[in-house]
């Protein structure tokens, strides 16, 4: 409101100091058309003016309150939800800019005892309470503790409909039953160890569990530069695995997608399809008219 007054302002000002340079020279205009021309000067350099500023001036600079989740349904979904739905094809250049240094990351170390094979469809590393109570996130100031981190091949959300080779999401719980889920999308590249080493250990059996009780450090997952997002309110994507899935998923569910990918060589993302053969992800869901924001960091 104070920048759009600043513009009216300054718009006026200036036309009033055109139209008295123009009267001055034009002595033998009529009063008439001395305010005729007022009227239509003023109309458009504050149209013009104010509306540059308006359109350089719609950045947020907080992160966007309305999209904070709330307790999940499960059932009995409201409209809202039903058609709210995961994943979504983002266009960076559709979407509302803002800048904040939310969610905040206090991701560190886990211990791996529940490295399971999800029912033959895909990787899927559950987290004790103990670590679960050291590595969450912040919204907000809401906290949200991770319960899980899984992966599907090939990516689910999609970049201007572009896919990436993999996607790995890490589900994050409120005390409230609200969920907040980090979205890394995973490109062939460089090597990355450490998805090596967590598809080494991976279960080749549906629904095995493998305990190696070592110690992973879920930072090496993510990539260099994590300010910079796509958030969105959506839902659950699993467990409705398959391409043709269209029933509804748990929602609302607060989507945070990095922009920066991560990378894996051709070799780990072929150990990984040795276990888990076929894709396991979901298809693209309307927006039904949600807002997609795009976070820019300070």
């Amino acid at each position: 409101m104070i920048l759009l007054l600043k513009s009216h302002y300054i718009c006026f000002s200036y036309t009033q100091k055109f139209n008295t340079k123009k009267q001055m020279k034009s002595k033998s205009i009529s009063r008439r058309s001395y305010k005729g021309g007022l009227l239509i000067t003023s109309l458009f350099f504050l149209l013009t003016s104010c509306q540059n500023d308006e359109e350089t001036n719609i950045e947020l600079t907080a992160y966007p309150s309305d999209i904070i989740s709330t307790a999940i349904f499960t059932s009995n979904f409201p409209s809202a939800v039903a058609e709210s739905q995961s994943p979504i094809n983002i266009e960076p250049s559709k979407a509302i800019v803002f800048h904040s240094s939310d969610p905040v990351l206090h991701y560190g170390a886990v211990t791996l005892n529940s490295v399971a094979n999800n029912a033959g469809e895909n990787l899927r590393v559950n987290v004790s309470n103990s670590d679960s109570f050291n590595n969450f996130i912040t919204v907000g100031g809401k906290k949200y503790n991770l319960v899980n981190f899984h992966f599907h091949y090939s990516s689910e959300h999609t970049i201007d409909g572009k896919y990436a080779k993999m996607e790995i999401h890490f589900v994050n719980i409120a005390a409230d039953n609200s969920y907040a889920v980090l979205s890394v999308m995973v490109d062939e590249g460089n090597a990355n160890s450490s998805l090596q080493n967590l598809f080494n250990q991976s279960p080749t059996m549906p629904n095995a569990v493998y305990s190696p009780n070592t110690t992973f450090d879920l930072t090496a997952l993510f990539p260099k530069n994590t300010r910079e997002y796509f958030t969105y309110n959506g839902s659950l994507t699993t467990p409705n695995f398959g391409a043709a899935s269209a029933v509804t998923n748990g929602g609302p569910v607060t989507w945070f997608v990095f922009k920066n990918k991560q990378q894996i060589s051709n070799a780990e993302f072929n150990t990984y399809t040795g276990i888990y053969q076929n894709p396991n992800f979901r298809s693209i869901q309307p927006l039904n008219g949600r807002k997609v924001y795009m976070n820019l960091g300070f």
